[in-house]
């Protein structure tokens, strides 16, 4: 037997996903969790994957990347205490000739969720003790299934769904597509 939705029930997980137009409209940190991102890790050093907007008004990391500057693929290595929300939404794809990530809404047939790409390049820099504590918030349970190696590390995952911030509006949703995940790393 085929259980058939209608179609206001069909399509209303991806309710969430119309208010993305662009890369730099994503998901923001819950605001309820910066008390206790704080808590562990005190000041924050680096965001590599925010907006000045965002920054200013929330998290006030001393060093950010915005998607111009493309925190993922930035040669510079990520240094100090690190905290990041990688973007919700889009695929990146592995190029090896470029040895870069190709980050954008849509992508091939290889490509994996955002949230794998980051977590990757985080943990290249713990292992290279470029960061000595860092935690990553994410929503795409993709990750925990296509990134074996995360499950090296803490892992959080909150009881109710949380009160996403959007980038753009400010507005507030608890309809993520996913749920929430958090991972921690000390040295």
């Amino acid at each position: 037997m085929v259980l058939k939705l209608p179609p206001s029930l069909k399509y209303a997980r991806y309710k969430a996903a119309s208010h993305v137009y662009s890369l730099d409209t994503d998901w923001l940190t819950p605001v309820e969790y910066l008390p206790y991102i704080y808590a562990v890790l005190g000041d924050i050093d680096l965001d590599p994957c925010t907006t000045e907007r965002a920054n200013n008004e929330f998290l006030k990391a001393k060093q950010i990347y915005t998607p111009k500057e493309d925190g993922l693929n930035i040669e510079d290595p990520w240094c100090g205490v690190t905290y990041m929300f990688p973007p919700t939404y889009g695929r990146c794809s592995w190029n090896k000739i470029r040895g870069t990530y190709r980050w954008g809404l849509h992508s091939g047939s290889n490509s994996s969720s955002p949230a794998k790409a980051w977590f990757l390049r985080l943990e290249r820099e713990w292992k290279l003790r470029n960061v000595p504590e860092a935690i990553m918030y994410a929503t795409n349970h993709e990750t925990l299934r296509t990134c074996q190696q995360i499950w090296d590390y803490p892992v959080c995952m909150p009881k109710v769904r949380p009160y996403l911030i959007h980038g753009r509006t400010f507005e507030f949703s608890r309809t993520p597509l996913t749920w929430g995940i958090q991972k921690c790393a000390h040295g």
